[in-house]
């Protein structure tokens, strides 16, 4: 009689673990898609498994959920949104394995915080400096509103000028700032409140091109927590991360 009733209560607790799942299933395919959001999924996704030019690697395969609110900006748009306004601002760009990585993390901690993602792509607003003949040459023009993006963030890109070493070793500056990416900065009523480049630290024989893994994801996501806070005036850490 006991096997029996164990038996029982087995059976339910299966019927009710499935019919938990189709529930959820059910509210997930019902939820919202946003158009801009899936611009940017398919911008991402496009390139999944998909091998880069500059240097012949692959890129890791990822996903971008079209249910998060993701709002995308141009140069200006992002510059008066750092000087004016609050939220968390994401720069990056799809061939970016670094923003690959940074993107569903941060979108995930979006979801848990009912945060809509200001975004900008930096693939045709950022110039595109190459060494030729022994000279430095803009290869990519600068995007409307860059320079006045750059001047936006001057307090948070620090006083080094973006510079590039040939194969002989010299080094050849471009006398003006670098954005680098991803950069997810935290805006509160127009002031910079923190920022974050990159993702984590990487292991050994972690590259970029590689997925993170759960440790480095729970990283990552209690840094983005605590500028997310940072945009409400809150000066709380989770409490596995340190405040800046």
């Amino acid at each position: 009689m006991k096997s029996k009733n164990v038996v029982i209560i087995g059976l339910i607790l299966i019927i009710l673990t499935v019919s938990g799942c189709f529930y959820y299933y059910k509210i997930d395919k019902n939820l919202p898609t946003f158009a801009e959001t899936k611009k940017v999924k398919e911008e991402y996704e496009s390139l999944n498994g998909t091998v880069r030019e500059s240097d012949g690697a692959t890129y890791q395969k990822i996903k971008v959920d079209a249910t998060i609110e993701i709002d995308s900006l141009t140069a200006t748009e992002a510059s008066k949104f750092i000087k004016e306004e609050s939220g968390i601002l994401f720069i990056g760009a799809p061939w970016c394995p670094w923003c690959r990585n940074a993107l569903p993390v941060l979108m995930d901690v979006a979801r848990d915080n009912n945060l809509v993602i200001k975004y900008l792509d930096l693939t045709d607003v950022r110039n595109v400096y190459e060494i030729k003949d022994k000279k430095l040459v803009k290869t990519q023009k600068e995007g409307d509103g860059y320079n006045e993006l750059l001047d936006a963030l001057d307090e948070v890109l620090g006083d080094k000028t973006y510079t590039l070493k040939d194969e002989e070793g010299k080094v050849y500056d471009t006398k003006e700032k670098r954005i680098y990416i991803p950069t997810t900065i935290a805006v509160k009523n127009g002031n910079i409140e923190g920022t974050h480049v990159s993702t984590v630290e990487l292991n050994e024989n972690q590259t970029k091109y590689d997925a993170l893994e759960q440790n480095q994801i729970i990283e990552l996501k209690n840094i983005y927590q605590d500028l997310i806070n940072k945009t409400k005036g809150l000066n709380v850490c989770s409490s596995e991360s340190v405040c800046d």
